[in-house]
């Protein structure tokens, strides 16, 4: 569903993010090298599948996914990083060690539900992204009116970490969470949008359903056998990770900031008319450009080629900023940045940076 974030053979004209460099231009012809990634990252999946005891795989199949990611930023999507946290778990656990990973499990769930509902406690869920949803049926519409519904879903939410964790609600909080990603994929469906994260609620709903399942005395606590390595990346990369972000130290993709509608956002535009320099670059700007043809926001163009959202970060809109100003002519050219107060719709900033403008370093 996400194939041209992955094979960029595939795309129009996206390019690819690496984590070092310049943004780099999707090949006009593929060539056997642009092909290994992408086969390359299908075939160990699938042989993941099949022999799903072997580890080295699951090992190798991680450094890929890594790999993949680090030439090109925008495949670190949420769900991509869920699924190495994962694959992290699973390749430090021992084998005969059941309720050791099925706790470890529980608590990597908890923490995407806790950190995922508070990214919501915003009114730009409450008020905005919520009654958005709400708009998909008829029957569901009135509801968007109340942000305060809003707010009470994003601490629905929040509870499903502790629903999980307790012995005595996981049984109960086990169909609430799959009928969650039940009722989220039915509204996707409707409204629809984002189709590429589907696959990874179905797969979160039956990884609900499997370690809670799952006999064993391994609770709340983490002592004991629970207490490993994997117990601690688990805990780190998916509880304590998100904090940095309100310190600018972590990127607000991997911070479970699920539809919170928070994201900065960027926009390329030319106030004063712009020329073009190739056939490509004349049909995205007309295709996606807005407001009389002077901006163009790089999430729509993003969604539309790869799928998927752009890794928001302001290397990887720097880096796209540059892309754009050598290959559009315009005395005006550039790049506007928003970012929001989480709490204060009044405290919105927006920043400008002209095409002549370099990069940080």
């Amino acid at each position: 569903m996400s194939w041209p974030l992955w094979n960029e053979t595939a795309r129009f004209w996206f390019p690819t993010l690496p984590v070092w460099g310049e943004a780099v231009a999707p090949p006009i012809l593929g060539s056997f090298a642009h092909f290994v990634g992408p086969i390359g990252l299908v075939t160990l999946l699938a042989l993941m599948f099949l022999f799903p005891g072997k580890k080295w795989l699951l090992g190798l199949s991680s450094i890929w996914l890594i790999g993949l990611c680090a030439f090109d930023l925008n495949r670190l999507q949420p769900w991509v990083w869920f699924y190495l946290l994962v694959f992290v778990v699973v390749f430090f656990e021992k084998k005969e060690n059941e309720i050791s990973t099925a706790n470890a499990f529980r608590w990597l769930l908890a923490g995407v539900y806790f950190w995922s509902g508070f990214n919501k406690l915003t009114p730009y869920f409450a008020e905005d992204n919520f009654a958005w949803f709400c708009d998909a049926f008829a029957l569901t519409q009135s509801f968007g009116h109340y942000p305060t519904l809003g707010y009470a879903i994003a601490l629905f939410e929040m509870s499903f970490a502790a629903g999980l964790l307790l012995k005595k609600t996981r049984p109960f909080f086990r169909w609430i969470a799959i009928g969650f990603h039940s009722v989220i994929i039915l509204f996707l469906l409707k409204l629809n949008w984002n189709w590429v994260v589907i696959p990874w609620n179905v797969a979160m709903a039956g990884m609900v359903w499997v370690v809670t399942t799952s006999k064993g005395r391994g609770d709340v606590t983490l002592s004991q056998n629970a207490l490993n390595l994997s117990a601690f990346l688990g805990l780190g990369l998916a509880w304590l990770t998100p904090i940095l972000y309100f310190f600018h130290l972590w990127p607000h993709t991997l911070s479970w900031q699920l539809y919170s509608n928070t994201q900065p956002e960027a926009t390329f535009f030319a106030e004063n008319g712009i020329g073009y320099t190739s056939i490509e670059s004349e049909q995205v700007w007309g295709k996606y450009a807005f407001d009389n043809g002077t901006k163009l926001l790089l999430d729509d163009w993003a969604s539309d080629e790869l799928k998927v959202p752009m890794f928001a970060s302001e290397h990887t809109f720097r880096q796209v900023e540059k892309y754009l100003c050598a290959r559009f002519v315009s005395d005006s050219a550039g790049l506007y940045i928003l970012t929001v107060h989480r709490w204060d719709k009044s405290a919105e900033k927006m920043d400008k940076i002209p095409c002549h403008e370099p990069m940080p370093k």
